[in-house]
């Protein structure tokens, strides 16, 4: 199955004729050059002495390096009943098919003499289909090499009339050419509707790098202008447009459903109908006899409107080539939406998917993996179970672009595979830098409980019970969200593979904080505070220490965001930061100790469940300042690994 049956099944084969005149000249030069063959061989076999002419340079430019003339006519032997002519047999047939060849396009065109050309074909595949070896009796041969006229048909007279009836066709329909594509027998107003589709397909086709295909012929039926591109090499990978007056009719046919569900996605932003996909059976099909065909329909405003459609089909085309390869290869690493949706991303951007392919597709991410991310990814490991879904689609989505400018900017390919690496290599820090966001989420609702205990305490007095539990279920909130930050990065960095664990201890440590700040508004919200006491000092002290504990590890947390990538001074800042930290739990635990010893040196106590909330305010605000610094140690461990590393 070739290209050529696919269009003439949709119904377009008048675009054929330039293909097909040009197969059927090959084959004129072909045929003649059997049937001299065999005149070479019987000549020789009358003569054996005489020197025996060399044909293979010949019949290599001919296409017919395969047949072994010069063996043919060396062998030759008179025989009774004839001539014994090595390979007598595959040249007759082959003499035949070329004529069936030469026929092609005349019937295609409708020539009135066709149908008596096919009458003669016929008529000599009868007379020969009785002969049998390679043995051929003057009759025979008479028959397909005479040129003269008067007696029976020939072989060699029909091959003289289709050549002159093709000379005559070819004449008809002089081919031109218009912004690169071939025209027959177009209009003056078509060529403009011709170069706004060759515009845009003119302006992706480097994107093709160097795969063959994208070649365009334009020719006029009736009242309509017909575009027929090629796409790639796939038999039934066909495109034909055909434009009339303001509208344009879209004709696609695919091998693969999933791509052509991809070519309709492209043109989103135009107002075009679709048919659904039809699948459609063709004997001979290389692919498997089966393809998908649709056709889609759009009516312009203006010319201007029409144009910009056409371009827009023009342009499209180079992101077809190799889709479903590319699409395969991107199923190493992401799922098969994923996988289409970056297609459709880089479609869409105007870089594609070739370059990507060209440098080597999965292996070029297999080779930035071993180079850049080794002891990171285990062997065997899929990449999404290490980095994420997310983070795979934002490395792949950004190799695909590099390839492509790389490429076409002709940078070595050496420099492309080390922006691979360096981009997979940001890919990793950016799975970390998910975690160290959660904790900074984290500390921001830790610091947000702190300042709603501070306020708590700034209000001494009975607020009632609505108050109180309108108070608590506040700080029990900001509690529970603190919590959904820290699973998160659990899950992040569970399983063998996690991201991101390595800062995970931080996260768990600022949990441990928020919960007991969390405790401490829980506890000053079950009791009345009716009077100050000589404990009220030390413990808003305390508050605000804890307060300013959050605030230093956030300092601390967003410096180390920068990672490897940061200046010494970022480095530099969080380690002043941390070290604020843990000056910090040492200064709450001196303002918890005086809080305790103002609750039991107090001369004229309150009530007894006021002093033990007091009390356990103070150790649960303490205690998460204790947290607050095992977060900030567990922090500092890993920036200096960063520094070492």
């Amino acid at each position: 199955m070739r290209k050529s049956q696919i269009v003439e099944e949709l119904g377009e084969g008048e675009l054929l004729l330039p293909a097909l005149i040009e197969t059927a000249l090959l084959a004129n030069d072909r045929a003649k050059l059997r049937m001299t063959a065999l005149q070479e061989a019987v000549a020789h076999a009358k003569a054996p002495l005489r020197a025996v002419r060399l044909m293979a340079a010949e019949a290599r430019a001919a296409g017919a390096a395969e047949d072994g003339l010069d063996a043919t006519v060396a062998g030759a032997q008179i025989v009774d009943g004839g001539y014994a002519i090595p390979g007598a047999r595959r040249l007759m047939d082959g003499i035949l098919d070329d004529i069936a060849a030469m026929t092609a396009p005349l019937d295609a065109a409708q020539v009135a003499a066709a149908s008596g050309f096919s009458d003669r074909l016929a008529g000599l595949r009868a007379a020969f289909a009785g002969s049998a070896g390679d043995v051929l009796d003057e009759r025979a041969l008479v028959r397909l090499t005479s040129a003269r006229r008067g007696g029976e048909d020939s072989a060699h007279l029909l091959v003289m009339d289709l050549h002159k009836a093709l000379n005559q066709l070819s004449a008809t329909i002089a081919a031109e050419t218009i912004a690169g594509a071939r025209a027959l027998g177009v209009l003056a107003q078509d060529h403009a509707r011709i170069e706004a589709f060759m515009a845009g397909l003119n302006r992706t086709r480097g994107l093709a790098f160097g795969h063959p295909g994208l070649d365009t012929t334009a020719s006029r039926s009736s009242a309509r202008l017909i575009l027929q591109n090629d796409i790639g090499t796939t038999d039934a990978h066909v495109i034909i447009l055909a434009v009339e007056g303001l509208d344009a009719t879209v004709t696609y046919t695919d091998v693969h459903r999933s791509r052509a569900k991809f070519f309709i996605s492209l043109f989103r932003d135009f107002s075009a109908t679709w048919t659904p996909l039809a699948e459609r059976s063709v004997a001979g099909l290389a692919e498997g006899g089966s393809f998908f065909l649709v056709t889609g329909r759009y009516s312009a405003r203006d010319t201007a409107d029409l144009d910009t459609f056409l371009d827009a089909v023009g342009a499209h085309l180079v992101f077809l080539i190799d889709w479903n390869k590319a699409r395969k290869t991107l199923q190493t690493f992401v799922d098969k939406a994923t996988a289409i949706r970056l297609l459709t991303d880089a479609a869409r951007a105007r870089f594609g998917h070739r370059a990507f392919l060209e440098l080597g597709g999965a292996e070029l991410i297999f080779d930035a993996v071993r180079r850049s991310a080794e002891g990171r990814v285990p062997y065997g490991a899929r990449l999404d179970r290490v980095l994420g879904v997310g983070s795979v689609a934002r490395l792949l989505g950004e190799v695909l672009r590099l390839t492509s400018e790389g490429l076409g900017a002709q940078r070595s390919v050496r420099l492309i595979k080390d922006e691979v690496r360096a981009e997979l290599a940001r890919s990793f820090g950016s799975a970390e830098q998910e975690v160290l966001a959660m904790a900074l989420t984290q500390l921001g609702l830790a610091r947000m409980l702190a300042a709603e205990v501070a306020e708590a305490l700034d209000e001494p007095g009975d607020g009632g019970d609505s108050i109180r539990a309108a108070f608590q279920r506040r700080a029990k909130r900001l509690e529970e969200k603190a919590d959904r930050q820290v699973l998160a990065a659990r899950d992040l960095a569970s399983g063998p593979f996690g991201r991101g664990r390595r800062f995970l201890p931080l996260a768990e440590w600022v949990e441990e904080a928020t919960d007991s700040f969390e405790e401490a508004a829980f506890l000053l919200g079950t009791h009345s505070r009716r009077q100050a006491t000589d404990a009220a000092a030390p413990l808003a002290e305390l508050v605000s220490v804890a307060m300013a504990c959050c605030g230093d590890l956030v300092r601390a947390v967003a410096a180390a965001c920068e990672g490897p990538a940061g200046r010494r001074e970022d480095i530099t800042d969080a380690l002043e930061a941390i070290d604020a930290v843990m000056e910090g739990e040492r200064r709450a635990d001196a303002a918890h100790r005086r809080v305790l010893a103002a609750v039991l040196g107090d001369p004229a106590p309150g009530p007894a469940s006021a002093l033990v909330a007091t009390m356990e305010v103070a150790r649960a605000m303490e205690t998460g300042t204790d947290h607050l610094a095992r977060a900030a140690l567990a922090l500092r461990a890993c920036v200096l690994e960063e520094v070492g590393s």
